[in-house]
């Protein structure tokens, strides 16, 4: 049996992106063959951590990133008694989980980017070159992500992949979960998952939801996350008015029962690599607007529109008016559930190919 340490260098929690990711693979991981530990630096969620114990795993607290030699070293001590590490990350920061295993001696080290830019451009690119140097196999969750960091080669794709049984269309978890928003049958939901940061561009969001009520008034808006850029969010509510008909949902783990409450779904992101939210939404037939950041890998279904953020909130709120529906919900929940496997987004498949990496057979 191989020991894997799979460190998160953003945060263990059940509305994270990079933990989403990595426990979807995981409980479609083969317990017998692979024991997988977790570790990051925050205290996660009870129900998170009931889940991998259960299973057998374990998850170690690491002293705060930010403070890097502490940080580092208990990471180089933990390291000691793996086969591998497999590291998720947004930027060549990683390095400092890179380094930490190769000091402890560990030979299979995995990077895994789930970014196709980072807020800290600069200190990326200075530790770049060592980066590089520090990893034996390199995933990435896009072409774009692999290219930012690696380079055009030398990456292997893993997609985020979803269990799409899980959202299928269910009209009572509908009408139930609308109900406890407080949100009438009549009322079009325009809903949004991820982190309230400079990214998600919750800002232009707001304004775009703010001119579509205008033009239809029977809507809400339907957020769901948290994040350091809250006040930013509760301004631009503020500023456009529309406190009455936003609805913060905050950090949640029933994701699949939430987008059944939705009918469109809103990404204007200034920057992503692979956002699982985007395969979910679409998963559960739900009609996505997104901007043209977003790689076009993420254009699973055929009820995804890309449109420029140069074209402003006028444009967008106009095109969200002019939304024609010419299947059902229903049946728009089955033709994507089998793109979405024929695209490669089953989860079942890509653990494979996950497992084939820990064994180093890719």
């Amino acid at each position: 049996m191989k020991n894997i340490l799979v460190v998160i260098t953003t945060a263990f929690t059940s509305a994270g992106g990079l933990t989403t990711v990595m426990m979807n693979y995981y409980r479609m991981m083969n317990k017998e063959e692979v024991k997988i530990d977790f570790a990051s630096t925050n205290n996660p969620p009870q129900m998170l951590l009931d889940e991998i114990h259960a299973s057998g795993s374990e998850y170690y607290q690491l002293p705060d990133r930010k403070n890097v030699l502490a940080y580092f070293f208990a990471l180089k001590q933990l390291c000691r008694g793996y086969d591998a590490i497999h590291v998720h990350a947004n930027s060549a920061t990683a390095v400092i989980e890179l380094q930490a295993a190769m000091w402890a001696g560990i030979k299979i080290r995995i990077i895994h980017n789930h970014n196709s830019r980072c807020r800290h451009n600069i200190l990326s690119r200075l530790f770049l070159l060592l980066y590089r140097c520090s990893f034996t196999q390199a995933i990435a969750c896009s072409n774009e992500a692999g290219e930012w960091l690696y380079g055009r080669e030398g990456f292997i794709i893993l997609r985020n992949a979803i269990n799409s049984k899980r959202f299928k269309f269910d009209e009572v978890k509908r009408l139930t979960m609308r109900s406890d928003f407080g949100i009438n049958d009549d009322e079009i939901v325009i809903g949004h998952v991820g982190k309230f940061v400079e990214a998600k561009n919750h800002s232009f969001l707001i304004e775009v939801f703010a001119k579509y009520h205008a033009l239809q008034p029977k809507s809400k808006l339907l957020l769901i996350g948290d994040g350091e850029l809250r006040h930013l969010v509760e301004a631009a509510i503020d500023k456009n008015k529309v406190n009455d008909c936003v609805i913060l949902a905050g950090l949640r783990s029933d994701i699949p029962e939430l987008l059944q409450a939705m009918d469109i779904f809103l990404f204007p992101s200034i920057y992503e690599g692979m956002p699982l939210s985007m395969v979910e939404a679409q998963a559960s037939g739900l009609p996505c607007i997104i901007s043209d950041a977003v790689t076009k890998m993420v254009n699973i279904g055929e009820d995804v529109i890309q449109l420029p953020l140069s074209k402003g909130a006028d444009y967008w709120a106009e095109y969200l008016g002019n939304i024609k529906y010419e299947l059902s919900r229903q049946e728009r929940c089955e033709r994507n559930f089998k793109l979405i496997t024929k695209a490669g987004y089953n989860i079942e498949t890509e653990a494979e190919n996950l497992m084939k990496i820990y064994n180093n057979d890719i």
